[in-house]
């Protein structure tokens, strides 16, 4: 019995950090796939509606979430087509900048490229320092990846 409890103490050792690391590289997959959904979904909206479709940071901080905006077309009211949620505190999204890639909005034209001469690139981290990251990528044609680094 005793050695029983004592293979089941050192499963439980070995196991409980790699499911703690699995569920980390889960929430950073999964998060990344709602990203790509919605600029996905931007560019859809951009072709169906044929004006441009803007995704802006709330607040300026992509940490905050973000609107999914219709630009009207002819004097029309801009339509929301979605807003996200802010992203769970134990992940850090950064929007990467510099002379290469676009800086703030991420803006789409009415046959779904990108609106700019940059592309965009997002990287999305776990807080708990075990390695699960993932970069989502813009191209100029509009379409959207996720990479692991």
């Amino acid at each position: 019995m005793v050695i029983t409890l004592l293979l089941i103490v050192v499963l439980m050792a070995w196991g409980i950090p790699n499911y703690q690391n699995l569920k980390a590289r889960r929430m950073v997959t999964d998060f990344a796939n709602e990203m790509v959904y919605s600029f996905t979904q931007a560019r859809a909206e951009a072709i169906r509606y044929g004006t441009t479709v803007e995704v802006r940071p709330i607040n300026g901080d992509w940490q905050n979430g973000w609107d999914t905006i219709a630009i009207g077309v002819d004097g029309a009211p801009d339509i929301q087509v979605a807003v996200q949620d802010p992203v769970d505190p134990r992940l850090t999204l950064n929007q990467v900048g510099g002379e290469d890639y676009l800086q703030g909005d991420v803006v789409f034209n009415n046959i779904g490229g990108l609106d700019n001469e940059k592309e965009g690139q997002f990287t999305l981290v776990n807080n708990n320092g075990d390695g699960a990251e993932r970069s989502i990528n813009i191209n100029l044609s509009g379409s959207v990846k996720v990479v692991k680094p």
